[in-house]
């Protein structure tokens, strides 16, 4: 969806991302990162993955946090990593000394959707914008549960899914 809207994507299925970001950034690393995915991140690096799927199975940890792990190791010094993923328990191999050490802002909270409703309403209704393009599937109400079960699966590039009653 990204790389359709034109921006430069990573799949981190191919690449280090860190180490492409920091190609793309001239060696500094980028300026601000977002982990817009938190607990749902379920691929890292085959070590540290295994480390957490271990760690969930023994009740020892509930995130995944792969996804910020690599913000902040990604994250020019002095840079500012934002969270609007959700992460609502426990999480090991959290960076510390490189969130610390390079003065990094950590700034962290879910959507404020009441705040933002009527104005995003409101430029809908102008035209302004066009929510129509993030849809991938349309389907009826009695077919939620198998729509679920794609979108979480993450298969048939489900991205959004509109219900009708």
């Amino acid at each position: 969806m990204a790389a359709d809207a034109g921006y430069l994507t990573i799949n981190f299925e191919d690449v280090d991302v860190r180490s492409a970001l920091l190609e793309l950034t001239g060696g500094r690393g980028p300026d601000k990162c977002i982990d817009a995915v938190g607990l749902e991140a379920t691929h890292g690096s085959a070590h540290v993955n295994i480390y957490d799927r271990v760690k969930q199975a023994t009740r020892m940890e509930t995130e995944r946090p792969h996804a910020l792990r690599q913000a902040i190791l990604s994250c020019r010094s002095g840079g500012i990593v934002s969270v609007v993923g959700v992460y609502g328990g426990m999480l090991d191999k959290f960076p510390a000394g490189a969130w610390m050490n390079r003065a990094l802002t950590l700034k962290t909270g879910q959507a404020h959707v009441h705040r933002y409703m009527r104005p995003l309403l409101e430029r809908i209704e102008k035209g302004e914008l066009d929510p129509t393009r993030i849809i991938t599937h349309r389907v009826s109400l009695s077919d939620a549960p198998q729509a679920y079960e794609t979108f979480k699966n993450k298969k048939d590039n489900c991205e959004k899914v509109v219900l009708t009653p």
